[in-house]
C-alpha cells in the first residue's frame, strides 16, 4: 500500500461519528487500499472513454458538414444555426446540472446524459431535414451538459487533495485527445459506412459506455468506506490540512 504522512490536528479524534469530515487515524498514517486503487482506475479509464466520445460527437457534424449539406439541402447558415443551437442546449442546460449532481450523484447523471447523448447522435443518422436535425442536436447537448461536472465530481470524491492533480489533468486530455483524432476516425468512417452509419455507429458505442458506466461505477456514499479508506480520500481537507501536506 502507498503511505504518506498526515500532520493531525491534536484536537481531532478517531471516531468516524463524530466527524463526517475528516476521520484521521491517529497515528497519522494514511494508506490508500487495493479496492481505492480499483475504484479510482476504473472511474478515470470510464472517464477517458467518455470523454473521447464526447468529442467524436461533437466534431461529426464539421467534419460531415458538406456530406450533409448536399444530402439534405441545407445552407451554410443552416449548418451554423446546428452547431448554435446545440452549444445554446449545452450552456442552459448545465445551469441545474450542479444541483441535481449533488443530489443524484455521478452515476446516475453522467449514465443518464451518456445515454441520452448517444442516442440522439445515433438518430442524428436517421435525419431528413433541417427541423429534425435541430430537435436532435438540442437533445445531444442536454444530454451532454453533465459530462464535465460529473468528471470532476468523481476526481474529488475519490482522490484526496493532494492527489487530484495528475486524475484531473488525464481527464482533461481525453478532451484534448478527442478532439485531435477526431477528424481522422470520423473521416475514415464516413469512407467505409457513410455520414449516417458514422453518427449511429458513435451513438451506438456511447450508449454501450453509458451502460457500462452505470454497471461499473458506485457514488462515494453508496460504498462502504472503512476508517483509513476515508482517511485517505478526507487526508488534507480541514483539520487534517491544519499543517500544509509535504
Amino acid at each position: 500500500m502507498e503511505k504518506e504522512n498526515i500532520t493531525i490536528d491534536p484536537r481531532s479524534s478517531f471516531t468516524p461519528s463524530s466527524s463526517a469530515d475528516i476521520p484521521v487515524p491517529p497515528d497519522g498514517l494514511v494508506q490508500r487500499s487495493t479496492r481505492i486503487k480499483r475504484i479510482q482506475t476504473t472511474a478515470m479509464l470510464l472517464l477517458f472513454f467518455a470523454a473521447v466520445i464526447n468529442y467524436l460527437d461533437r466534431s461529426s457534424l464539421s467534419v460531415a458538414n458538406l456530406t450533409i449539406r448536399e444530402e439534405l439541402g441545407l445552407s451554410a447558415t443552416e449548418i451554423g444555426a446546428l452547431l448554435s443551437v446545440f452549444s445554446l442546449a449545452y450552456g442552459i442546460a448545465q445551469l441545474p446540472c450542479g444541483p441535481l449532481l449533488d443530489r443524484k450523484g455521478p452515476r446516475l447523471m453522467l449514465g443518464l446524459g451518456m445515454f441520452f447523448w448517444s442516442l440522439f447522435q445515433a438518430m442524428s443518422g436517421m435525419v431528413h431535414n433541417f427541423t429534425q436535425f435541430v430537435l436532435v442536436r438540442i437533445g445531444m447537448g442536454i444530454g451532454e451538459a453533465p459530462m464535465n461536472p460529473c468528471g470532476v465530481k468523481v476526481i474529488n470524491d475519490w482522490f484526496n487533495i493532494k492527489e487530484r492533480g495528475r486524475p484531473m489533468g488525464f481527464f482533461n486530455a481525453a478532451s484534448t485527445i478527442g478532439v485531435a483524432v477526431s477528424p481522422p476516425i470520423l473521416a475514415a468512417m464516413m469512407l467505409v459506412m457513410g455520414w449516417r452509419g458514422m453518427f449511429i455507429t458513435i451513438g451506438v458505442l456511447g450508449i454501450f459506455l453509458a451502460i457500462g458506466w452505470y454497471m461499473l461505477y458506485r457514488n462515494r456514499e453508496h460504498v462502504e468506506l472503512t476508517a483509513v479508506e476515508q482517511a485517505y480520500l478526507n487526508a488534507g481537507s480541514v483539520n487534517a490540512r491544519r499543517d500544509p501536506l509535504s
